[in-house]
């Protein structure tokens, strides 16, 4: 049943022949529910079906839009993940995506618990591509990853997205933290045809933080879209966002990245950086960066670059034995690899290393 929505709306409108608001797509959504194959459960993580956990946080955001969030959700029965104690061994999932599927998970971290969680996404149909590139029978996968850091705790989350270019994806994390918890997401994104990847965090608690650290590349006929957001209702809470890549080919990669500071988060603090590589003339870069203020006492900043290899750093490669296309591609691997560099396993560090070695070649 295939049916065209809006995905990746911008929190508060801009002028709209920017084409920045949202993005849109039609999707076959005749979903089956994918759990996903939990490869590493480490002692302590208890796991259950359902969509839903006691708590006392406010039930977190989504960024991906009223209609996809509802979508996904409705084709999947839901799988929770409650970590009850401090654990050094990362939990890591692993979500194939060899035909149109949802899936919906939750990562519950209990009062003062330091977890890790890793999800690799892979896989995808073996279809030709078209002459413009598209595959032929892309599949589609709809994710959305719910996270409640109760008060004191400490979540680190990476997102590795290593999809053939079959896999059409809507990706949304959504997080709410309590008092003094803490959340770092990574995303890496690498694959897939059409992404859409998201994030909304929410910081409710007093003192609470949130980081975030995207790395993506995004090449041939690739459409990446972005959609960052982090709310602050807490006091004196804090959010450091950083995204940095490259785009290529016939590629297009959109960034939205929103700081919204609302009445009552007196002392908090944000910042939001998001940095592009455009190595060619065909390809297409839209970035809004945005911060919201509702309250006197903040202090938050932001910004977005694009650019390219300048003349005189092509100078001083050259003169270093270096052409031009490989100093593009250890440029464009060094972003990648920093940010892989924070994931707790070196088997998913390896697997990213191994994708790069055969897309853009060996460091």
């Amino acid at each position: 049943m295939e049916q065209t929505i809006d995905v990746n709306p911008i929190p508060y409108l801009t002028w709209s022949w920017l084409k920045i608001n949202k993005d849109s797509g039609t999707f076959d959504f005749s979903l089956c529910e994918n759990k996903g194959n939990d490869i590493q459960i480490p002692a302590g993580v208890l796991v259950s079906e359902g969509k839903t956990v006691k708590t006392e946080l406010p039930e977190p955001e989504n960024s991906i839009g009223k209609d996809a969030a509802q979508i996904i959700t409705d084709a999947a029965q839901g799988k929770v993940y409650t970590f009850e104690k401090d654990s050094d061994q990362p939990l890591i999932i692993r979500i194939n995506a060899e035909s149109n599927s949802a899936t919906h998970n939750i990562i519950h971290a209990k009062t003062g618990v330091n977890c890790k969680v890793i999800i690799v996404y892979e896989g995808g149909p073996s279809t030709p591509s078209t002459s413009s590139g598209t595959p032929e029978n892309a599949a589609f996968s709809g994710i959305i990853t719910k996270v409640y850091a109760e008060d004191d705790s400490n979540v680190q989350i990476a997102k590795v997205q290593l999809f053939k270019n079959s896999v059409y994806q809507i990706d949304d994390t959504q997080i709410v933290c309590g008092d003094r918890a803490k959340a770092n997401l990574i995303q890496i994104e690498l694959g897939g045809a059409h992404i859409d990847a998201a994030f909304h965090a929410t910081l409710h608690g007093y003192q609470s933080r949130f980081t975030s650290d995207t790395a993506y590349i995004c090449r041939d006929t690739q459409y990446v879209d972005m959609n960052q957001v982090v709310v602050h209702t807490g006091k004196k809470t804090d959010c450091n966002m950083k995204t940095d890549g490259t785009v290529k080919d016939d590629s297009t990669k959109t960034y939205r990245g929103t700081i919204d500071m609302r009445k009552g988060c007196s002392g908090s603090t944000g910042n939001e950086m998001e940095t592009t590589l455009l190595l060619s003339p065909k390809a297409v870069v839209k970035a809004a960066p945005i911060i919201l203020c509702g309250e006197d006492d903040i202090a938050a900043e932001h910004g977005s670059t694009v650019g390219k290899l300048s003349p005189e750093m092509l100078f001083y490669i050259n003169t270093r034995g270096i052409d031009q296309e490989t100093a593009e591609a250890m440029l464009t691997r060094a972003k990648i690899t920093a940010a892989a560099a924070n994931i707790p396993e070196e088997k998913i560090r390896q697997e990213i290393n191994n994708w790069l070695d055969a897309e853009i070649g060996q460091d």
